[in-house]
């Protein structure tokens, strides 16, 4: 029984008692005369009175302590001030612990994130992300009877192509975002120095952004140019193993610049003044002075250069033009590109003392990305020319295109197929008859954070010692010898 109601029972129970011993006491008080019959019943009257008031209180006391218990408003007061103390201590608790991770830090992991810290008010986020790309390659190549080089047709081998971590976020406020991809990796990705076929610790991306207004970013650091759509799709996010022979060398690839972003809801406008290029074979020709990208144009001064792109969304979003797939459920979507890029060769000697004239480099390219909640279709079109770079070549003009597309077998499996084109007209820088042709296949264990890919390239023409890249697993083939290459990979991406 709860502690009120014991209370109450005690003081009835010693009421009845007393009132007892009194109507005793009051009987059989005084002498033991027999008294008048009248003086009894007076006795008696004022008795049963005083009875009938002290039964009256105690009716009274006992419906009081029936409404209690039919009516716990004094428990439910009783639990409130315990419950609050209780919270008062637990939320006590809760502050000592988090102070060991900052004021109220957060740490999780989303989706769309990967693993983050960030403060309470948002004004300080770190992303923490991490990629492996592991890849088996081999390849087929028949006997070289030019020069009499005779050596085995195949050739296969695995390596560890990436291993990275990636961080970003925001600091002192969203206006404010930077990001840093740094890990293990080939040394020149694009075959222009002789560190090619090398592994080493290098940096892909380091920037930071600025946005003043909701629309418009500024951009400072180490990043991929704004121009081929493929290079600026990231490694992870591609179709095949790694992106088409004809963007490794005709696409601009990272250097140091400072590059304004403006956005409206259906079109992208990308200014970028940088380094340079290190594209087609500028390092090839006057030599590289570091071996691990990236690089300015030429080991002597750029004068200038300038990228530009804009991009036309039709339909769609923007988020999902950040890869090339289109998985089942997914949105419509239609994008067009549009970019150039130009730059002069400021060279140390003057002509008239042997050196050579400023060089010129620019180029122009066009693309169309069409997606089909299970289907895409990837087209683009490359021209650039190169102009003064050396005294056997006063210009050479360069033309490539590529058509990509794929289709879903099932929810997580996806057929893919890409055919390449093109290179310089000129004999001296190569005279590319290139074509080659890709088909594959992706499974997607879980999204593009784990997925595997196979696919296999057959070489329809020539390749160059100019176009040829071991990243990419195809060699310098002159002879129309069928070269083939098949290529797997497991990434995992998180």
């Amino acid at each position: 029984m709860d502690q009120p109601l014991k209370q109450y029972a005690l003081y009835l129970a010693a009421t009845v008692i007393l009132l007892a011993n009194v109507a005793i006491v009051r009987a059989y008080s005084g002498d033991l005369k027999p008294q008048p019959i009248q003086n009894q019943l007076d006795v008696l009257h004022s008795q049963l009175d005083f009875a009938e008031q002290t039964n009256e209180i105690v009716r009274l006391e006992l419906d009081e302590a029936r409404s209690l218990i039919h009516n716990d408003s004094w428990l439910n007061a009783q639990r409130a001030a315990e419950i609050t103390v209780l919270v008062q201590e637990v939320l006590a608790d809760s502050r000592n612990r988090t102070s060991l991770q900052g004021d109220s830090a957060m740490i999780g992991w989303s989706g769309s994130d990967g693993f983050y810290m960030s403060s309470s008010d948002g004004r300080f986020k770190l992303n923490i992300g991490g990629m492996i790309q592991t890849q088996g390659m081999a390849r087929w190549l028949g006997v070289n009877t030019v020069g009499g080089s005779n050596y085995d047709q195949w050739r296969y081998g695995f390596g560890v192509s990436r291993s990275q971590l990636m961080f970003g976020g925001n600091a002192f406020g969203k206006g404010l975002e930077y990001y840093i991809e740094m890990g293990w990796g080939r040394g020149d990705l694009y075959n222009l120095t002789s560190q090619s076929g090398f592994m080493t610790a290098r940096l892909w991306d380091a920037w930071v952004k600025f946005r003043p207004t909701s629309n418009v970013e500024l951009k400072i650091g180490q990043f991929m140019l704004p121009f081929t759509r493929e290079s600026l799709v990231r490694p992870q996010h591609q179709l095949a193993v790694v992106p088409s022979v004809i963007d490794f060398r005709m696409g601009m690839e990272r250097t140091a610049a400072v590059q304004l972003d403006w956005s409206s809801e259906n079109k992208r406008f990308s200014l970028a003044i940088s380094n340079g290029s290190p594209a087609i074979f500028n390092a090839v020709i006057w030599g590289a002075i570091d071996p691990i990208p990236p690089w300015p144009a030429l080991e002597k001064d750029t004068l200038y250069a300038v990228s530009m792109r804009h991009e036309w969304k039709l339909l769609g979003n923007w988020e999902q033009f950040k890869q090339f797939t289109s998985p089942p459920g997914s949105e419509r979507g239609v994008m067009i590109g549009l970019a150039g890029h130009r730059q002069n060769t400021e060279h140390d000697v003057p002509v008239s003392v042997g050196g050579f004239p400023e060089g010129v480099f620019w180029g122009v390219t066009g693309d169309v990305t069409l997606q089909y909640d299970g289907a895409s279709l990837f087209a683009s079109v490359i021209y650039e020319r190169l102009t003064d770079f050396a005294p056997a070549l006063p210009r050479v003009n360069f033309f490539a295109y590529i058509l990509q597309g794929s289709t879903y077998l099932t929810n997580q499996t996806e057929l893919f197929a890409r055919y390449e084109a093109g290179g310089p007209d000129e004999e001296g820088a190569g005279g590319d008859k290139l074509q080659i042709l890709t088909v594959g296949v992706n499974h997607y264990v879980d999204g593009q954070d784990m997925k595997f890919t196979a696919d296999v390239g057959f070489s329809l023409g020539e390749i160059s010692q100019f176009m040829a890249n071991t990243e990419t697993g195809w060699i310098a083939d002159l002879e129309r010898r069928d070269q083939v290459v098949l290529r797997t990979q497991i990434q995992l991406l998180f």
